[in-house]
């Protein structure tokens, strides 16, 4: 029975300024830095056979502290949270001041919304679920990744498709389990 360790990045800037991000690349702040500590603690508790990580500073930075059994860690563009085109480095206030008719198409078709000149949730999924899709489910994978990804892969396995994609709080430095069982995914950790 092999596992999905899933850890979401520690605190950045943008998080605190509560900014839309996804391909921004900011670096954690200090205690993003402490949370990421923390998870590495807390993950002593599991063995992993292989360690991933999004390529993006937050997430590399993240993976290179929780790897407490220094195994090489693999970076997947796969991993990277949601290209938010025009939403970039905004506030949901300013989002709904400088793209009004934008932000209407994202509430009402949130899954298919696009932000313009990146991808929707539904694109995130696809690329997610195959990079989950490329390993090996009999090990123990670790993988350091954004709450969005984390959305995907949890509403995935455990509903259907992005049904339950907002019902998942991940905290920065959080970390969730998805234990497999001849193929039967069973959520064993949320926010470890």
């Amino acid at each position: 029975m092999g596992k999905l360790i899933i850890v979401r990045h520690g605190q950045t800037q943008m998080n605190v300024d509560s900014l839309f991000f996804g391909k921004l690349d900011p670096e954690l702040t200090e205690l993003g830095k402490k949370q990421a500590e923390g998870a590495r603690q807390k993950l002593k508790k599991f063995k992993y056979d292989n360690i991933y990580s999004s390529d993006l500073k937050r997430a590399s930075q993240t993976a290179q502290i929780v790897n407490y059994m220094n195994k090489e860690i693999v970076y997947d563009k796969r991993l990277q949270e949601i290209d938010f085109g025009i939403f970039e480095g905004l506030t949901y206030s300013e989002i709904e001041e400088k793209y009004p008719e934008e932000c209407k198409k994202s509430q009402l078709d949130w899954e298919n919304y696009d932000f313009e000149t990146g991808e929707s949730p539904k694109e995130m999924q696809e690329r997610a679920v195959s990079f989950i899709k490329s390993l090996d489910l009999e090990k123990d994978n670790l993988i350091v990744t954004h709450w969005g990804v984390i959305g995907c892969i949890l509403s995935w396995y455990l509903s259907s498709r992005l049904q339950s994609y907002w019902k998942y709080s991940i905290d920065n430095g959080g970390i969730a389990v998805i234990e497999f069982c001849d193929d039967f995914p069973v959520l064993t950790g949320l926010n470890i």
